[in-house]
C-alpha cells in the first residue's frame, strides 16, 4: 500500500502537466516546415562556420608567408647595404695615391729630363 501511494505521488505531476491539445493537419504540416527551415538554416550555418574557418586558416598562413617575405626582405637589405660598404672601401683602395696623379707624374717627369740634361752638361 505505501508503494502504491508512493507512486501515485510520484506520477501526479506527470498526470497534471501532460497535454491533451491535438494538432490539426495545417498546425502539424507548419511546425515540420519550420522544423525543415531550422535544419536548413543550422546547416547552411554549419557550413558558413567550415568556411570562415578555412578562411581563416588561409589568412593565418598568409600572415605567416608575409612575416618570412619581410624576414628575407630585411636581410638583403642587410646584405645589400654591406655590399655598398664594401664598394665605397675598393674605391677607397683603388684611387690613385697623391703620386700617382697625372700633374704630379708630368712634373716630376719635367724634372727628371731637366736633371738628366744639366748633368750631361755639366759633365762635358
Amino acid at each position: 500500500m505505501r508503494n502504491l501511494i508512493l507512486v501515485l505521488i510520484l506520477l501526479t505531476p506527470v498526470w497534471a502537466f501532460t497535454q491533451t491539445h491535438t494538432f490539426t493537419e495545417n498546425e502539424v504540416v507548419g511546425i515540420d516546415s519550420l522544423f525543415q527551415v531550422h535544419e536548413q538554416n543550422d546547416s547552411i550555418k554549419t557550413i558558413e562556420i567550415n568556411l570562415l574557418n578555412t578562411q581563416l586558416t588561409n589568412y593565418k598562413k598568409l600572415n605567416e608567408q608575409d612575416s618570412l617575405h619581410i624576414m628575407y626582405l630585411e636581410e638583403n637589405i642587410v646584405i645589400l647595404n654591406q655590399r655598398i660598404n664594401l664598394y665605397i672601401d675598393l674605391t677607397e683602395e683603388l684611387e690613385p695615391k697623391w703620386f700617382k696623379k697625372p700633374v704630379f707624374q708630368f712634373v716630376l717627369g719635367a724634372a727628371t729630363i731637366v736633371t738628366s740634361s744639366w748633368v750631361v752638361s755639366n759633365i762635358k
